[in-house]
């Protein structure tokens, strides 16, 4: 749970801090990096904007992944990315609920949509999974150990 508890906290942080402070867009690496405050309505690179049931999709989806080290031996990697996607999914929730739309501001050059702390570790619990499964990686046993 810590990693879950540490990308929502991250998250919710960093959307807090671009919400109030965040007000021209703004180089961190001129060129290549930049904030600059967006709603986004949609899900990923805005599709389905304005639709309802995104949200319903999204909380439920959340709540699966939640659940899968639950009901399935995974190795440790496995369990640390699934733990990031289900913390990023939690972040990106809050907006949803709290805004009805999820707060993004980090935009790079070469990469076609702004996004937030919440999607970097979506992304990179999605790797760290397909990482371990394409690595055979063991599950671990109920003492924590591999098998």
């Amino acid at each position: 749970m810590f990693w879950v508890t540490f990308v929502v906290l991250m998250d919710q942080l960093s959307k807090m801090l671009v919400e109030r402070f965040l007000t021209i867009p703004t180089f961190v690496v001129p060129g290549l990096l930049w904030f600059s405050y967006t709603k986004n309505t949609g899900i990923a690179f805005g599709m389905f904007a304005r639709s309802g049931w995104i949200l319903w999709v999204t909380f439920f989806a959340t709540f699966f992944l939640a659940l899968v080290p639950r009901f399935v031996k995974c190795s440790m990697l496995t369990k640390v990315g699934l733990q990031m996607i289900v913390g990023g999914a939690i972040g990106n929730v809050i907006d949803r609920f709290r805004l009805g739309y999820v707060v993004d501001f980090i935009n790079l050059r070469y990469f076609p949509a702004v996004f937030n702390v919440a999607d970097l570790f979506i992304t990179i619990g999605g790797i760290l999974v397909l990482v371990s499964l394409l690595r055979g990686e063991q599950p671990l046993d109920d003492k924590g150990e591999q098998e």
